[in-house]
């Protein structure tokens, strides 16, 4: 499944794409079968983040879910489907998620699990692993971006990222396993980059998103009851503790804490920092700098602000945030500590080291890099001088115009083919410059069309004029005729006013060339229909049609001709 995707006939190449992307090699060059270029994707390098469609003006990107082939099986696979659910529900329906949980209820899903419970899970599986595997320095994060991005771009993270599955993962396994619910499991949540964690994991089936099922029921006009956000539903199993948090910046944070209170635990979240921040990990040399614990996610807000909770904004309100996380934690303590103020958390792991397999809720990364090879001192410089790019000076200009943040970071992603020298500004600049043979060549074509307009202009303008003689003589179509004539008149005169720049015809001309052919084949088409061939007037008329027609015909496969030719 390709999971961002991109609508080419919006995309007008303006590169705000890739100049968010976190890896900007996912943003390539691509073209249309009609010929249009767009910024597409290489999907073996994207990393689902999102934000490219948080950030595109033109509404070019979208995502896609399995919100489809969940309802369908929901229906026709009546108890056979159930439903895990992130915390993150609370942000996406404030004061109706009970409702909406109980909506899927009626509609045949088996069992509905909080996800919670399975961030208690992936808490326990930390807190019993990664100390000794990793002296207490590890990175710990329940978003799949990251992930992705370790196995994609950064495999020297592998040793270091905590191999604890994700929440949702977690939730699955114990459903397998302990609950023994044979059923296939949708995650409904905020991430569509959950997908593929769950292909390369293979331990659920739908990955169905908070927008995908807002715009379900928008569209078939189901509503819900408002039921607050303090209420707790009945879940199908227990209702997790803090692992509500985790849906939250500092959410492992704060559940580790309880725990190891001594703990120097940092944390990120935001694209602009994290992956920063990842890229520096590895370069800290003095090792008391390095937190015991460091807490990464992909989206501001975490998960409570993912790119499937609400499309239409570029993350919910602060405010619904805060106010909703706010009452999740007072409800999480409450069920935490009870009436006697007992941390049941503590019961809670004695019973998970008593019935759990910790291997269970543990996992392996596989590197799926792309790029292993690096291009040489030789090869930038190829590359830069392609470019016209010959001093140091030219090669830091660093204007960020290509979606690149550096000139250096273009050469590369020109290099492995990820973007092309024409997005740079430098190399557009320069091009009038230098004699190359592309550039020659399409000189000749806009030559060619120079020459050929300006020789038929003159038995253009002739038959034109015997057209607007001879149209009076046919009384019955004397209007239509000469209306048409008229027209091709006027359409042949501002062809000819933009042919008459003396440098020759332009690339920017042939465009309005090529708009008035297609105008006067119309014309040409439409004045057959009222020309009466049986008169000696109605005979020269439909003679020079077709002179008319046979020269538009040649002029148009030379423009075509030259329009093949232009720098794409």
């Amino acid at each position: 499944m390709e999971i961002i995707t991109v609508n080419p006939q919006k995309c007008i190449g303006c590169n705000a794409c890739t100049r968010v992307c976190p890896v900007p090699e996912a943003c390539v060059p691509k073209m249309t079968a009609e010929g249009k270029n767009y910024v597409g994707i290489d999907y073996d390098n994207c990393i689902n983040c999102g934000e490219c469609i948080r950030k595109c003006p033109h509404e070019a990107r979208d995502f896609n879910d399995d919100y489809e082939d969940f309802i369908e099986d929901m229906y026709s696979k009546k108890g056979k489907v159930s439903l895990l659910v992130d915390p993150s529900i609370r942000v996406a329906f404030p004061d109706v998620w009970q409702d909406v949980l109980k909506w899927f209820y009626t509609q045949g899903i088996r069992k509905i699990y909080d996800v919670s419970f399975g961030a208690d899970i992936a808490t326990w599986a930390q807190l019993r692993s990664l100390n000794k595997t990793y002296e207490g320095k590890y990175i710990t994060s329940s978003c799949a971006s990251v992930i992705s991005y370790a196995e994609k771009h950064d495999i020297t993270l592998f040793d270091k990222i905590s191999p604890v599955h994700s929440p949702a993962a977690c939730m699955a396994i114990y459903a397998k396993f302990q609950l023994k619910d044979k059923a296939d499991f949708a995650y409904l949540g905020p991430c569509p980059a959950r997908k593929e964690e769950f292909i390369n994991t293979n331990l659920i089936k739908y990955n169905v998103t908070f927008t995908r099922m807002k715009q379900y029921f928008e569209k078939r006009q189901i509503s819900f009851a408002n039921t607050g956000q303090g209420f707790n539903f009945e879940f199908s199993h227990k209702q997790g503790l803090m692992g509500a948090l985790y849906c939250k910046p500092k959410g492992i944070k704060e559940n580790l804490l309880i725990h190891r209170p001594e703990a120097n635990i940092s944390n990120c979240d935001g694209l602009s920092k994290t992956y920063y921040h990842l890229n520096k990990y590895n370069t800290i040399e003095t090792k008391e700098y390095i937190p015991d614990v460091f807490e990464v996610l992909s989206c501001e807000e975490g998960c409570n602000g993912g790119i499937g909770v609400d499309i239409d904004s570029e993350v919910p309100h602060p405010a619904v945030i805060s106010r909703v996380m706010d009452i999740t934690r007072k409800d999480a303590e409450k069920r935490r500590t009870g009436l006697f103020m007992i941390n049941k958390s503590d019961k809670m792991f004695k019973e998970f080291d008593k019935d759990l397999k910790l291997e269970h809720y543990l996992r392996t990364y596989t590197p799926r890099i792309k790029f292993t090879n690096s291009p040489t001192y030789n090869d930038l410089n190829n590359t830069f001088n392609s470019m016209f790019k010959f001093t140091d000076e030219d090669k830091k200009i660093n204007c960020g115009a290509c979606g690149n943040k550096t000139c250096r970071e273009m050469a590369i992603s020109i290099f492995h083919g990820t973007n092309i020298k024409e997005n740079c500004i430098n190399y557009a600049r320069n091009l009038p410059s230098h004699d190359s043979a592309q550039v020659a060549e399409i000189r000749n074509s806009l030559s060619s069309v120079d020459k050929i307009i300006h020789d038929n202009i003159p038995v253009l303008t002739d038959n034109i004029a015997v057209i607007r003689k001879e149209a009076v003589s046919i009384y019955s179509n004397n209007d239509k005729t000469a209306e048409a004539a008229k027209t091709i008149n006027s359409v042949i005169e501002q062809m000819i006013d933009a042919c008459s720049n003396p440098n020759g015809v332009s690339r920017e001309t042939i465009n309005e060339i090529s708009s008035t052919l297609d105008l006067i084949r119309k014309i040409l088409l439409n004045l057959h229909k009222f020309v009466t061939k049986n008169s000696e007037s109605g005979y020269s008329i439909d003679k020079c049609v077709t002179s008319i027609d046979n020269i538009t015909k040649a002029i148009t496969e030379s423009v075509d001709n030259a329009t093949k030719n232009q720098i794409k």
